[in-house]
């Protein structure tokens, strides 16, 4: 059934956003007190200025003897006053929400993301691009974070910035008042309905936005594949591609949002002529002064800033919604049901599969009514051709994914009944595809086990036969394995990995094909330490070169999901059935 599509609802998405903001309201409040001083300063000065008009064109007009001095000195001292108190407000919020926004908002949302991946099923990793979930975590986030900080600008330096001016100028003259305010219901409304249809332009830039992530992801990662068969150009091609799509759709969401700031300032010059030539007939016919027209006029002037500030806030909430729905989308995926902790110190690793049926698709079944019972101690094979369900059984024991019916049991206990941490604790794996993070090669050793001494980490070097080469390097044990670990072997990767099994001495045992990057030699001495190490341990082995598990207690031959042989090397052998076909098909390439 394929996933039904996520979308918010604006009013939804937008509750969210400033539930998310409640950790800093206070701070928030502090900010909006800040700005309403702004526009309260902002408000004065036109008032001010129209004073200081008034004394000087009345002298002009040879209404009064001389300019009063102190008036006048005066007047000018509190204009400048106000223009600097209002320009350092202006300049504190700003520094005060960029500090709070980004430090406690963004971050916090961040790391909330980072949790929640962390509780999402396998599933939803494997399916996911990894660039697809940075994305989302880096550019939808901050897109989220501009909106907070510039949430007070719209409801503040906009709204009651617009509401504060109308009541100054119809105060001061109703008619003139009347003449701006009626362009104001059209030009909003229209600036509101070329804004929504941007909506879906962002939506689908941001999802290719997505893409580019994940192809640059791909790019790097599997960057010696790409120059070996000489893909750079095709990769090239692809790129640009998205690009090009993303341009093309953030290109026409930025034009009807840019749209909307021409609507609000032709709005805005056709009002601003009209005050002009009614306040001048007015001024002539000495219904107001010159000095109150210069303030309407700053008015007026005024009223275009919070109508383009609303203006901005209606087109980049349609950003912010797109965003919003990439982010939620992935804080709403499913998690893990996650299981009360409990002891598992005294399991002695007896697994039992139990009727076991498991399917990544429901319409391809893979595992079907798989049975097995492994005894504490006990070395597991698992072998069969490609795709016939081996790794999906160290998937299903270690629940990266959970069965789809039948039990899984540990000493008689569920594992669905354990919690994830508790089961994994009970596991050390190896596996094909080594996992090495950028860090010294103490580190990644000391990865195994917490709190783990030196004497611990060298010893589990020399266990895996890697401290050789460890000692050879410069700076031995605080050599740093660069990001990509691309200044060690594939080999010297795979023996670290070991050595990091070793260390954190679990119960359990999970190699899937633990030696296949090594050379022959090291391989032998691996397969003696790692004989060692599963010594008393319950130790399911996948491999494909069927020559390193002959010596096995059990070896279950998988086949599409099925225990289609279980038995030793010798009695499959005997059989001559699927296993002895392997076996001596392997065997004919050695010679």
């Amino acid at each position: 059934m394929p996933k039904q599509e996520y979308r918010l609802s604006n009013r939804h998405a937008l509750k969210r956003i400033l539930s998310d903001a409640r950790p800093i309201a206070g701070w928030l409040a502090v900010g909006a007190l800040i700005s309403l001083l702004t526009v309260a300063l902002s408000l004065i000065g036109p008032e001010i200025l129209g004073r200081v008009t008034d004394l000087i064109y009345d002298y002009w007009a040879g209404e009064i003897p001389a300019i009063p001095a102190g008036a006048l000195s005066n007047n000018c001292l509190l204009l400048v006053g106000v223009y600097g108190a209002s320009a350092v407000c202006g300049l504190a919020s700003m520094f005060l929400l960029n500090n709070v926004v980004s430090r406690h908002f963004t971050c916090t949302l961040r790391i909330r993301i980072s949790d929640k991946i962390r509780r999402v099923p396998v599933k939803y990793v494997d399916n996911t691009p990894t660039g697809e979930i940075i994305s989302r975590m880096t550019d939808d986030v901050s897109v989220l974070g501009n909106t907070v900080h510039n949430f007070l600008d719209i409801i503040i330096q906009g709204i009651i910035k617009l509401v504060g001016i109308t009541a100054i100028i119809f105060v001061m003259q109703p008619m003139m008042a009347a003449m701006v305010i009626v362009f104001v219901p059209l030009s909003l409304v229209l600036s509101a309905k070329i804004s929504q249809l941007s909506m879906k332009h962002f939506m689908s830039a941001r999802e290719t936005n997505g893409k580019i992530y994940a192809l640059a992801e791909e790019d790097f990662t599997g960057f010696d594949t790409i120059k070996a068969f000489n893909l750079e150009e095709r990769q090239k091609k692809e790129y640009a591609a998205l690009v090009d799509k993303s341009v093309e759709k953030l290109q026409k969401g930025y034009f009807l949002s840019g749209v909307v700031q021409p609507i609000v300032t032709l709005t805005n010059n056709a009002a601003y002529i009209a005050i002009c030539i009614i306040g001048g007939l007015f001024a002539i016919r000495g219904t107001v002064s010159v000095g109150e027209v210069v303030a309407f006029v700053l008015y007026a002037k005024l009223f275009a800033g919070p109508l383009e500030s609303i203006a901005n806030g209606l087109s980049m909430m349609q950003n912010t919604f797109a965003s919003a729905n990439r982010v939620y989308e992935l804080m709403d995926e499913e998690e893990m049901e996650e299981k009360p902790s409990s002891d598992v110190s005294e399991l002695e690793g007896n697994i039992r599969f139990e009727h076991v049926n498991f399917s990544y698709n429901p319409d391809q079944p893979l595992i079907t009514d798989l049975n097995m019972d492994v005894k504490a101690g006990q070395k597991v094979a698992i072998v069969g051709p490609t795709g016939g369900g081996k790794t999906t059984i160290v998937n299903l024991l270690m629940r990266f994914y959970d069965v789809d019916s039948g039990r899984i049991l540990i000493d008689g206990r569920d594992t669905m009944d354990m919690s994830h941490s508790d089961l994994r604790s009970l596991f050390s794996m190896v596996l094909q595809d080594t996992w090495l993070y950028s860090g010294t090669i103490y580190d990644n050793i000391a990865y195994g086990k917490e709190n783990a001494t030196r004497e611990e980490v060298m010893e589990a070097a020399r266990q895996a036969h890697i401290d050789f080469f460890i000692d050879t390097l410069p700076d031995g044990y605080d050599t740093v394995i660069n990001e990509e670990s691309t200044n060690i072997s594939s080999g010297q990767k795979q023996l670290l990995t070991i050595a990091r099994a070793y260390l954190s001495d679990r119960k359990m045992l999970i190699l899937d094909e633990a030696t296949s990057n090594v050379d022959t030699r090291t391989e032998i001495l691996i397969q003696k330490t790692m004989d060692e190490l599963m010594r008393g341990r319950t130790s399911f082995v996948i491999a494909h070169r069927l020559s390193t598990i002959v010596d096995a207690d059990v070896i279950l031959v998988l086949d599409n999901g099925r225990v289609v042989e279980q038995g030793t090397h010798e009695e499959l052998l005997a059989k001559r059935g699927f296993y002895a076909e392997i076996y001596n098909s392997q065997y004919e390439l050695l010679h």
